[in-house]
């Protein structure tokens, strides 16, 4: 089988350590996926990819597309603030060109399953259902406890098992009356994989979507619209790398139920555009390294 991964991050610096987070991201997926689409969203001077591909083992199988701020007002019909936070159209533009027979949509805050352990799991999986897997909560700290900053290329077993004993597995936040599994997460860096077939049926993430809303759930929800099954995993292990404040978020001590965020997602309905969901109209080049 053939694994594709859309990773997308946003050139800002956002959340302090990104250049380490993304080394980190990238060496994983590397080493995991057969095709790695790397997605620079909005980057208003270069490609965060420039600064560290020192530290990068590129294998060949790494894709970049680096979104400029002409094409993000052009996909954002110039909507200033809608530019700053959709990076779910910069997942839409690598899903949507993506070759694997499994596609992996997720950001630059994880580090990544082993391959053999991900291929194990995808071998029971169903290819008309939606699949998110749960993250375990680690952060720079611990990492760097493990080899005192250095990137060790050769040691990713090791550091995944030094994880796994000094982190904290989270679970999804909420499940629905109908006893569907979304993941109302409190930390971004949902890690959502399915067959490309479920994810030309509901085309990507809704493309409306251009301001903060759930994003990771409203995919979800358009799974369970277009008939297909909802399923939450809790293996195999990957990793999230929390950055500025973590905890519990702002959803804490809020019923979820009553929460107009929450209501928005149970009822959002699709848009009409049926045909450019992935903005393949956009001539978009990628660069292989």
């Amino acid at each position: 089988m053939k694994i594709s991964a859309v990773i997308v991050s946003r050139n800002d610096g956002y959340g302090g350590h990104l250049n380490e987070r993304a080394t980190y991201c990238f060496n994983s997926a590397i080493n995991t996926y057969d095709e790695v689409i790397y997605v620079d969203w909005n980057s208003e001077t270069h490609s965060l990819l420039y600064d560290i591909k020192d530290n990068i083992q590129f294998k060949g199988n790494f894709k970049h597309i680096v979104i400029t701020p002409e094409i993000a007002s052009l996909l954002t019909n110039n909507d200033p603030h809608a530019q700053k936070c959709c990076e779910v159209l910069g997942r839409n533009i690598g899903l949507r060109r993506a070759t694997g027979d499994w596609l992996v949509s997720t950001n630059i805050d994880i580090i990544h399953p082993q391959r053999d352990q991900l291929e194990k799991t995808i071998t029971q999986l169903d290819s008309k259902t939606f699949y998110t897997i749960s993250r375990r909560h680690t952060d720079w700290d611990t990492i760097k406890a493990f080899h005192d900053g250095e990137i060790l290329f050769n040691k990713w077993k090791e550091l995944r098992e030094h994880l796994i004993e000094n982190s904290e597995e989270r679970h999804f936040e909420e499940t629905t009356v109908n006893g569907d599994d979304y993941s109302i997460i409190n930390c971004c860096g949902d890690y959502q994989i399915s067959s490309k077939e479920v994810w030309n049926t509901i085309r990507g993430f809704e493309e409306d979507l251009i301001y903060p809303l759930f994003a990771d759930t409203n995919v979800q929800k358009k799974a369970v619209m277009h008939g297909l099954g909802l399923k939450a995993l809790y293996s195999p292990a990957l990793f999230h790398i929390e950055h500025g404040k973590g905890g519990g978020g702002f959803l804490d001590g809020i019923n979820k139920k009553t929460n107009d965020h929450y209501r928005a997602i149970l009822y959002q309905q699709e848009t009409e555009n049926l045909e450019s969901w992935g903005f393949g109209n956009t001539e978009i080049e990628f660069e292989v390294f």
